[in-house]
């Protein structure tokens, strides 16, 4: 899969947004235009399996709203809007969306992480995040035996890993109290094998 490339030409806020719509993802990176390349089938059905389960458990506990691959507009003054594979935002939080985007900082953001990603992408993701105060920020790599996830928790204002879970063991998100993932069911779309507890009755 090609990796992400960079357009010659800076762009404002205002220009990003005018740009016609596509089928590839964008991301605008200090006025710098990011395109990647479309996700594989396996990448997308995994956010979507996991963004459902994140879904359901928060509508049950009414706790804000989940979404898939949307813009979200950190800094409008710097032109840096990025579009997390999942993002979570508490419903105290609502007023920041508007017009199908994201004006301010999540509460949550989720990158599954993709063979086609360069490091140094990631790393800015990782470090704009932390400095615009991304609460929790989670990575999951859905490489089979090797798969895991990994959550960070903004405290003090840095990060720090409160976990790293392989793919078959339970993930206890501290984001969300008594929510248990595994994430190899996931990777087979098997949505009740990928919890437990009070979230099997949800799937």
């Amino acid at each position: 899969m090609p990796a992400p490339t960079i357009s010659s030409t800076r762009l404002s806020f205002a220009e990003y947004f005018a740009l016609p719509t596509d089928e590839e993802r964008t991301e605008l990176v200090y006025g710098e235009c990011v395109v990647s390349p479309r996700p594989s089938e396996e990448h997308n059905d995994l956010v979507h399996d996991l963004a459902e389960v994140l879904k359901r458990w928060v509508r049950h506990h009414q706790l804000g709203k989940v979404s898939i691959d949307i813009d979200v507009v950190f800094d409008e003054p710097k032109d840096l809007v990025y579009a997390p594979d999942i993002l979570f935002t508490r419903k105290t939080n609502r007023a920041r969306r508007a017009q199908g985007r994201l004006y301010g900082v999540p509460d949550l953001c989720i990158e599954v992480l993709s063979p086609s990603e360069r490091p140094w992408l990631q790393n800015r993701k990782f470090a704009d995040y932390e400095s615009y105060g991304v609460r929790w920020y989670w990575t999951v790599l859905p490489a089979g035996h090797d798969s895991r996830i990994e959550e960070y928790e903004l405290v003090a204002g840095s990060y720090v890993s409160r976990q790293e879970i392989d793919g078959d063991a339970w993930v206890s998100p501290a984001a969300f109290s008594n929510l248990h993932i595994r994430l190899l069911p996931l990777l087979s779309g098997d949505l009740k094998g990928a919890v437990k507890a009070a979230a099997k009755r949800l799937m």
